[in-house]
């Protein structure tokens, strides 16, 4: 493979099916692709297309079998459970592509696999060290779509001086506004020091809200909990050993 290309899976077969994108990417805790994954999961989404290039960041994905694969951006779609003719198709990688033209040549590739659908909206997913807060900051390229996610718990973007956003993501958004479809940004503000559960947890409770439609998290919380009770753990042993009242715990 010399070049970034697209691998067409298995027929979408969407028709006229209204198409909603949301794009999502490595980022600080991961908050992203934790999203990402439990819509996946949730919709029972389908593989149907993967965009591969040797310019990709060369990390290794891991599947649960533990067959390894290259690098790629996967291409999902997922049908709403509601009988409707609206469909999700979700953009997800793994990885941060830093690289002006691979960002373009890329989402070249993304754009004319969605020219033939009928795709009414577009989401970007990403998080960021913004204020600490832990807050689901929105902006959108229509007033009306801010205030929906307003409404719905999240607050406004302040003028960030650089988006949390690979070059993937804002090639897409231009070729998208060159197209006129309307587009919005959902950024999660998260230290990031490890996979944000929770902040994950609040961004899939606006986008399902938004979208009308049920996300299943219960494996999810069950994770939030673990993470909650192995913090309160680790927490209370730092401060057994800065009283003096132990010794130190090996692990291994």
């Amino acid at each position: 493979m010399r070049s970034t290309i697209l691998n067409r899976l298995q027929d979408a077969d969407l028709g006229d099916s209204e198409c909603i994108v949301i794009d999502v990417c490595g980022g600080p805790g991961v908050v992203a692709l934790i999203v990402g994954n439990v819509i996946q999961e949730s919709l029972r989404s389908v593989r149907v297309a993967e965009v591969l290039s040797p310019r990709f960041p060369q990390v290794t994905l891991i599947s649960n079998d533990g067959v390894a694969a290259p690098p790629r951006i996967d291409i999902n779609v997922a049908r709403f459970p509601d009988g409707s003719s609206r469909a999700l198709i979700l953009l997800s990688r793994n990885f941060i592509v830093d690289e002006v033209e691979v960002g373009e040549e890329a989402a070249d590739l993304i754009m004319s696999y969605l020219s033939g659908l009928r795709v009414s909206e577009e989401i970007f997913i990403t998080s960021g060290r913004i204020s600490t807060s832990g807050e689901v900051y929105v902006s959108s390229t229509e007033l009306e779509r801010v205030r929906r996610f307003v409404r719905l718990g999240a607050k406004t973007s302040s003028n960030l001086e650089n988006l949390p956003v690979d070059r993937v993501a804002t090639s897409l958004m231009l070729r998208s506004h060159l197209r006129s479809i309307p587009m919005s940004l959902i950024i999660s503000d998260t230290m990031g020091f490890a996979p944000d559960l929770a902040s994950a947890k609040r961004v899939i409770t606006i986008l399902s809200t938004y979208l009308n439609v049920a996300i299943d998290t219960t494996k999810l919380d069950m994770e939030i909990e673990k993470q909650r009770q192995f913090f309160e753990e680790t927490s209370r042993l730092f401060q057994q050993l800065e009283r003096g009242g132990g010794s130190p715990t090996y692990i291994g």
